[in-house]
C-alpha cells in the first residue's frame, strides 16, 4: 500500500506543468574606502567624513545599490504582437568602510569591529536581495504580458510595468530600511 501511494505521489510530481523561473544573471561588486584610527570614536568620525551620501542628504557607513535591466523580444502576427523571450540582470555594488590600521588597536575594538561590519553585511545583503527579487519580477511579469495589437504598444506597455515595478521594489527597500533602523535592528551599530 505504501508503494502504491509514493508511486502515485511520484506521478502527481511529474505531471505537474513545467514551470520557468525568472533568474536574473546577478553581478555583485564591492568597494572599500579606508579609515583610520585607534579608538571606536575616531573610526566613527572617519565613516562620517568619508562614508556615502545619498539622496536624502545623509551619510551612510556602507551602502548598497542596484541596477535592473530587462531585454525582450517578440514576435509580430496579424494584428498582434506577443513577447517571446525575456532576459534580465541585475548589477549590484557595495560599498563598506574597510579599517585600514585595524591590526595596531586593542583586541577589544577588534571584535567589537569585526561583529559591525558582520551585523553591516548582514544588512547590506538584505538590500541586495530586494534589487534581485525586483529584477526577477520584471523578467516574470514581462514574459507574462498578454499580446498586444502592436510591437510599439507592447514595447511601451512591458517597459511602463517593469517601472511600476521598480517603484513597488524601491518602495520595499525604503520601508526595509525604516523597519531595521537602516540595520540598527539587525546589530549594525558602531561604537
Amino acid at each position: 500500500m505504501q508503494r502504491r501511494l509514493c508511486l502515485l505521489l511520484l506521478f502527481g510530481f511529474l505531471c505537474l506543468p513545467a514551470t520557468v523561473r525568472a533568474e536574473p544573471a546577478v553581478t555583485v561588486r564591492t568597494e572599500y574606502y579606508d579609515i583610520y584610527g585607534w579608538t571606536a570614536q575616531e573610526l566613527r568620525q572617519e565613516m562620517g567624513r568619508l562614508g556615502t551620501v545619498w539622496r536624502d542628504g545623509k551619510t551612510y557607513d556602507a551602502l548598497t545599490t542596484w541596477m535592473a535591466r530587462w531585454w525582450f523580444t517578440w514576435e509580430s502576427g496579424p494584428g498582434s504582437c506577443r513577447v517571446t523571450g525575456v532576459e534580465t540582470s541585475v548589477e549590484v555594488l557595495h560599498r563598506y568602510p574597510r579599517w585600514a590600521n585595524q591590526d595596531e588597536a586593542a583586541p577589544e575594538l577588534q571584535h567589537h569591529w569585526a561583529r559591525y561590519m558582520k551585523n553591516l553585511k548582514i544588512h547590506e545583503d538584505g538590500h541586495k536581495r530586494i534589487g534581485i527579487a525586483a529584477t526577477a519580477a520584471i523578467e516574470e511579469a514581462i514574459r507574462q504580458m498578454p499580446p498586444h495589437p502592436s510591437c510599439r504598444n507592447l514595447e511601451t506597455a512591458a517597459n511602463a510595468l517593469a517601472d511600476e515595478i521598480l517603484d513597488t521594489y524601491r518602495a520595499r527597500e525604503a520601508d526595509y530600511d525604516k523597519k531595521t533602523g537602516h540595520g540598527k535592528t539587525q546589530g549594525a551599530v558602531f561604537p
